[in-house]
Order: structure tokens, then C-alpha cells, then sequence
């Protein structure tokens, strides 16, 4: 009788024996060839992010030496929005676990169906012919098709400058999953990146003589700025209050108490005295006043359909009340350029040798 062997399934196999078998089957990829990931720390929020190559030799400069949490490649993971730590198994995605064995199971079929075809073969090769009475062994193949595992890559696709690890993440997160240096500041300009590009498309269509487009992108360039801008202060601030006064977190990071604080200097300001920060500390007044001209601005075009009133007049005597702002590209990259100032001074918080707030 031939000798039944798991001929497919042994290609994955990776040590123990042909009876007790140790495997390892791949993880369905993204189109871009990231496994998804998922963090096990309930207050990572979101929780899922996709990790993807790096190249087999890497080697960390010692300027970003401080920057790193674990040296990276396999055996932990850092969740990139948490910044928590754990053996890479923890953050196994379960519809990954599922299509895994959903894919053994079929591997099996398929040697269980190869083998009793073979079988059949054989049996039907050692029969006689032309004898009175003959008997065939027939075998229909499995034919069922591969089980298919759909992975989609997140729109915010980055390379650590650090280690060089792609991964994926929704559109901000503070840490880099391989070797967990804070990543803020990278989010932030690719963030600035795509203003820039926004602020080239207003440009053309104005000079095509289409005004009002590219005023309207323009104001979404700018609105842009200030969305990334108070999304990033506030997810460093939460996470900061969260890791250094875990019993207060509520209280110093709950919706009522944050609410659109990070939409005002002062507000802003004031939250991150508590910790005691200031992240605005690096700029003198002009760029201050440039930030709060143009957050001042931002609220003109949400709500009022980009037309002045009182209370935008009183911060500036370029206007009266009725007309329409003025958006310049100049004015808006260098509004991103501030910011990126203070989120750059803002991540030095997040470096694992930093002291802890007081």
C-alpha cells in the first residue's frame, strides 16, 4: 500500500517530525505585503494597524539611539498608538488565526484526496487484464478552490526613518511598531505634505480662472492644518496623562474636560501645564500670533463660509466685518511649518529616556 505522507503540508513545516509535525503557514498579506496586526491593549484606540517589511540588515545610527524603546525586528511588537510592548504573538490578528487554519484544512484535503488518487492509480495498474471479471477503484479530485482572505492596506502607509519598517496605521499614531521610536512628528509632515499638494492644485485652477475652486481648496488646505494640528496635541496629551496619571485620566483627559481645548493657544496650553509641558515654548510671539490668526481664521471658513466678522476683525485690521478672508499659500505653509515646530517639540515627551512629567 503506498506510504500516505502530507506532501503539501510538509513545505511548511519548520522542525519536529514527519508524524508530529511543527508548522508555519504565512499570514494573509495586504496588496502591498503588510500582516495585519492587532493591539491588545484595550485603550489603544484604534486597535488594528499593518506591519510590513524591512530590510534584512539594519543598523540604528547612534543620533537615534534615545529614540528607540526595543531594538527592533522579531520577538516584540510596540503598538503604535499605545506605545505598549508585548511578544509578537500577542498582537496575532483572530481573522488571521481563522484564515490559517482555513487554509490547513484545505492543504489537507488536498493531500488526503492527492493520496487516494494515487492509491486508486495504483490498485487499477495491478489488476489483470482480460480476465472475466475486473474491478477499477475510481477517485473524483477535490476540487474545492483555495480559501481567499481579503486584506486591505490603510490609507496611511509610512517607513519608519529610524528602522526602515513600513507598516500601516489609521491616519495618527505616536509610535513605530518595530522599534517603537515616537513617530509623531513623520505623521505630522507627511500631513503637511498633502496641504502642499492641495495648495499646487488651488494654484493651478486659479490660474485656469477657476476662483472660487481654488479658493475652496485652498480652505481646505488650511482647515487641514488645524485638523491635524489639535488631532495630534490631543492624542500625545491623552497619552501622556494615560501612562503618567493612569487614576487620572478621567479626569484630566475626559471629552468634557478636553472638548475643542486644542483648537484655542491658551486652552491648549493650559491643559499641558498639568503635565507640566508647553509646547509652544520654542516660538516667540510673532509665530504665536501667526497660529492664532490663522486657527481664528479656520473658524471663519467652517462656520461662516470664509466672510469676516466681528469677532475675526478684532484680531486683525486687514479686514472689516462682511468681507471675505484672504487665503494665501504662503501664509498657509508656514502656518504647517509652526505647528510642525510644536509637534516636534511635543514628541521629545515621548522619547522612553524622557522624565516623567511632574
Amino acid at each position: 500500500m503506498r506510504e500516505f505522507r502530507f506532501r503539501q503540508l510538509e513545505q511548511y513545516q519548520v522542525g519536529g517530525t514527519q508524524d508530529h509535525m511543527e508548522l508555519a503557514l504565512p499570514a494573509p498579506m495586504s496588496p502591498s505585503g503588510k500582516i495585519y496586526q492587532y493591539s491588545p491593549n484595550p485603550h489603544a484606540s484604534p486597535r488594528l494597524f499593518l506591519l510590513g517589511d524591512a530590510p534584512a540588515e539594519r543598523n540604528i545610527v547612534n543620533a537615534h539611539r534615545s529614540r528607540i524603546r526595543r531594538e527592533p525586528g522579531p520577538g516584540h511588537t510596540v503598538c503604535p498608538y499605545s506605545g505598549y510592548i508585548g511578544e509578537d504573538e500577542e498582537f496575532t490578528h483572530v481573522d488571521d488565526i481563522d484564515a490559517v487554519k482555513k487554509h490547513l484544512e484545505w492543504i489537507l484535503e488536498n493531500d488526503i484526496s492527492n493520496w487516494l488518487g494515487e492509491l486508486a492509480n495504483d490498485f487499477n495498474r495491478r489488476q489483470p487484464r482480460g480476465d472475466f471479471l475486473s474491478i477499477t477503484m475510481e477517485h473524483e479530485p477535490l476540487r474545492r478552490p483555495k480559501p481567499l482572505a481579503i486584506r486591505e492596506d490603510l490609507l496611511r502607509s509610512l517607513s519608519c526613518f529610524v528602522c526602515s519598517r513600513e507598516y500601516g496605521v489609521y491616519a495618527l499614531a505616536l509610535f513605530c511598531p518595530d522599534c517603537g521610536s515616537p513617530n509623531v512628528a513623520l505623521h505630522f509632515r507627511r500631513e503637511i505634505e498633502l496641504v502642499v499638494e492641495q495648495i499646487t492644485l488651488a494654484d493651478k485652477q486659479s490660474e485656469k480662472g477657476n476662483v472660487e475652486l481654488a479658493y475652496r481648496l485652498m480652505g481646505n488646505a488650511h482647515e487641514d492644518v488645524l485638523t491635524a494640528f489639535e488631532a495630534t496635541l490631543k492624542a500625545v496629551y491623552t497619552h501622556l496623562v494615560r501612562t503618567h496619571f493612569p487614576e487620572l485620566t478621567e479626569k484630566l483627559a475626559g471629552k468634557k474636560t478636553i472638548g475643542n481645548s486644542f483648537q484655542n493657544i491658551e486652552r491648549g496650553r493650559k491643559l499641558f501645564s498639568k503635565l507640566d509641558l508647553d509646547p509652544f515654548e520654542e516660538l516667540n510671539d510673532d509665530e504665536i500670533n501667526h497660529i492664532r490668526l490663522n486657527i481664528e481664521k479656520r473658524h471663519v471658513l467652517g462656520h461662516n463660509l470664509g466672510v469676516a466678522d466681528d469677532h475675526y476683525a478684532s484680531f486683525t485690521e486687514e479686514l472689516e466685518i462682511g468681507q471675505t478672508v484672504t487665503l494665501i499659500g504662503k501664509d498657509i505653509r508656514l502656518f504647517g511649518a509652526l505647528c510642525l515646530e510644536i509637534i516636534e517639540t511635543l514628541e521629545k515627551s515621548l522619547l522612553p529616556n524622557d522624565s516623567n512629567p511632574t
